[in-house]
């Protein structure tokens, strides 16, 4: 029971490592505000989950709908404890072919959206005196990949903003990232089925390049993230944590 009485406020919430994350913290005595683009799946996942969760809807690349929905959390709620900023898209392709457009959208929503998670959390964690916040990389932002210029300068800058934000958020308010390699979620079925034409065989493809020999799934990423979230990891911040299968060492 780490997180008995705590309140999480998570991102992506309504699917993948968000959702697994919400489940465990519930699992563990704790209650969360499931926050997604889609504000009705946020809603009845919310509702599969129990426990006094919430669902709403925000756009994470909007600060204004981003700041409503913590307002929202603290109000229904009562406060925040615990953040992952878990809301992002998968999107790739030669540079050439990016435009400014589709470009400033990929850092909008991954930047741009950690950045505000962190902001608008941040004052309510301090006026509870304590709180955890876990963002989300990739190993991405330490591996070169075909086609990844921007997706992978995102992630980048995800651990970049998770180490200078220390200063700012302690001594109350730890924050540390994780970066996950090939995990089977919501954002990386549709590569696998174009990779492998169906569900085994893009799995079987992916997981051919890591050591492990299989993807993740989200719940072995909530484990880790919820190791940060929780008092275990109470004298850890700044970090970045690869959970990835031994991909990036071999």
């Amino acid at each position: 029971m780490r997180f008995e009485k705590k309140v999480l406020f998570v991102t992506g919430g309504a699917s993948g490592i968000g959702r697994a994350t919400a489940e465990r913290v519930v699992a563990e005595g704790g209650r969360a505000a499931l926050v997604d683009l889609d504000g009705a799946k946020a809603v009845a996942v919310a509702e599969e989950i129990g426990g006094g969760c919430i669902g709403l809807a925000a756009n994470v690349a909007d600060e204004q709908q981003v700041k409503a929905a913590v307002d929202a959390t603290v109000e229904q709620l009562g406060g925040i404890d615990l953040a992952l900023a878990a809301g992002g898209h998968a999107e790739f392709g030669p540079t050439a072919d990016w435009d400014s457009e589709r470009f400033m959208k990929m850092l909008s929503v991954h930047l741009g959206g950690t950045f505000y998670v962190c902001k608008h959390v941040l004052p309510a964690m301090k006026a509870r005196g304590s709180g955890s916040i876990v963002t989300i990389a990739s190993t991405a932002a330490f591996m070169a990949n075909n086609n990844n210029v921007p997706y992978g300068a995102a992630k980048a800058g995800i651990t970049g903003i998770t180490r200078q934000l220390i200063f700012e958020a302690l001594p109350e308010v730890r924050i540390n990232c994780i970066a996950p390699g090939r995990t089977i979620t919501g954002m990386t079925t549709p590569l696998m089925l174009a990779r492998g034409g169906d569900m085994e065989k893009g799995e079987e493809i992916f997981g051919a390049a890591i050591p492990m020999k299989r993807m993740g799934t989200p719940d072995e990423l909530a484990a880790a993230i919820c190791f940060f979230l929780s008092d275990d990891a109470s004298f850890v911040t700044g970090q970045t944590l690869v959970v990835d299968g031994g991909e990036t060492i071999s």
